[in-house]
């Protein structure tokens, strides 16, 4: 990159949409560009440069990221503005007649280079760069933007399970694993920063290492092979030295690698919590969604995790009002949801994305429908992690401070227990006494000893405990 340009912006701002893995790549992207000169701020009216890094996976998200590129656009029409991110992967050559607010279009293949873009933004052009989708874009990250003392890790890239509704394949492409060596060194690094939780990132964790294998013709487990490269690397992991949380994010169903459950139960730094995405409770709708399970099958891999771990934490999600969905297949899925109790789960209705399997059945769903099966799956969620958390109420737990609160009359603090995931689940509100000694030991990135004694909806109350 030629830092020569006397018209190159040097205060940037980056607006971030979309999932971790889009966080991760921000924080590659803030990296790379203050590794040349550029300062990032968290003030648009000072920045010359405005990056919009995009999500693309549904339809609600695409709108959010086009709507903040032209709010963008107006509120500063003197600054240069890119769209970067998953968005412009998937339409870096309809955006490049149809979007005349971006000064730049660029794909989330090759974060490296963004460079050569900017590059070609100060000789005055207009460039669309969207490069090959090849490795895992990855490297040192100078600022971590979610909570402290934790951070995302991307162990993989893309996917090669196809669901029928599911666009990520078409941006992210076919599955990509780093190796365990690289993986083994960031966290390292970071442990050296002072991160405690580490949470492990990809589109299906399942399928870490196994890249190039045919996941689609198997009835069974689809590429599983023993050992699993997923259970060697949480080895090495293992035998890291320190005290942190390890969790796991987003592992497909479909093959999980049960070899991995002793291994959480051996080493408790590995957090058993289990974000598995079963989309449907319906046996005809799993199908279609060109999935290889059922619900059957699905509740007997719960059970075994739960005998096998008898702490462990269940998160999923359900989609609701796939195309030809009817009240009968949604009230399957209901009674799914009852049987295997999840701690946490999320809805969302169904979305047609182009270039999908299921783009092409015709028979959709009504939104108001939709929501009403969405709201019956919610309120049965609601008494499900009420009653679960209400089972913690007279226990201490470690708790991760994410935020201390304080004014002349409040005095509380917000964190995680281990089976609270970062943005998605409920977190732990903690009382303390400002004047107490052990005050001092709560601020964000510590981790404290809290006694629960109340449930708040989502959310456990608790005291700071000695």
């Amino acid at each position: 990159m030629t830092e020569s340009a006397a018209e190159r912006p040097r205060r940037f701002y980056l607006d971030r949409h979309g999932c971790a893995k889009n966080q991760v790549d921000a924080e590659l992207i803030i990296s790379y560009l203050e590794k040349r000169g550029y300062i990032h701020t968290e003030d648009t009216e000072t920045a010359e440069l405005i990056i919009i890094n995009s999500c693309g996976f549904i339809e609600s998200a695409k709108k959010e990221s086009l709507d903040a590129l032209f709010s963008a656009r107006k509120a500063h029409p003197a600054a240069k503005i890119i769209l970067a991110g998953c968005l412009s992967e998937r339409y870096a050559d309809v955006f490049e007649e149809s979007l005349p607010e971006a000064d730049g279009i660029f794909g989330n293949g090759d974060l490296n280079a963004l460079g050569e873009l900017l590059d070609k933004i100060d000789k005055g052009k207009r460039p669309v760069i969207k490069r090959a989708q090849k490795g895992v874009c990855a490297g040192e990250r100078t600022k971590l933007l979610g909570y402290p003392s934790s951070a995302y890790i991307k162990i993989t890239e893309g996917c090669n399970n196809r669901c029928s509704f599911c666009a990520i394949p078409l941006i992210r492409g076919n599955l990509r694993s780093r190796s365990a060596g690289d993986i083994i060194d960031e966290i390292k690094t970071l442990q050296k920063r002072g991160i405690f939780e580490f949470n492990l990132i990809g589109q299906d964790l399942a399928a870490y290492g196994c890249d190039g294998a045919d996941e689609g013709n198997s009835e069974d487990s689809l590429y599983f092979q023993t050992p699993s490269p997923l259970s060697l690397l949480l080895q090495k992991i293992s035998a890291l030295e320190g005290d942190f949380w390890v969790r796991l994010l987003y592992i497909h169903p479909d093959h999980f690698p049960l070899d991995i459950l002793p291994l959480i139960q051996n080493d408790k730094r590995i957090i058993p919590y289990f974000d598995l995405p079963f989309q449907s409770g319906d046996n005809r709708i799993i199908r279609a969604m060109n999935r290889r399970g059922t619900a059957e099958r699905y509740t007997e891999l719960i059970r075994r995790i739960k005998t096998d771990l008898k702490d462990a934490v269940l998160r999923t999600t359900f989609l609701c009002g796939f195309p030809g969905e009817t009240d009968e297949e949604a009230e399957h899925t209901l009674t799914f949801l009852k049987e295997i109790k999840p701690l946490w789960s999320g809805c969302f209705s169904y979305s047609k994305e182009e270039d999908t399997p299921a783009a092409l059945i015709k028979k959709k769903v009504p939104a108001k429908t939709v929501e009403k099966r969405i709201q019956a799956l919610q309120n049965a969620q609601e008494k499900i992690t009420e009653a679960l958390l209400q089972g913690h109420v007279g226990q201490v737990f470690d708790v991760l401070v994410e935020e201390r609160i304080e004014d002349e009359e409040t005095f509380f603090a917000l964190g995680r227990c281990r089976f609270q995931a970062p943005e998605v689940d409920g977190v732990c509100v903690i009382r303390f006494d400002p004047d107490a000694e052990n005050a001092k030991t709560i601020f964000p990135g510590a981790v404290v000893k809290v006694r629960i004694d109340g449930v708040r909806g989502v959310d456990l109350v608790g005291v700071l405990s000695l």
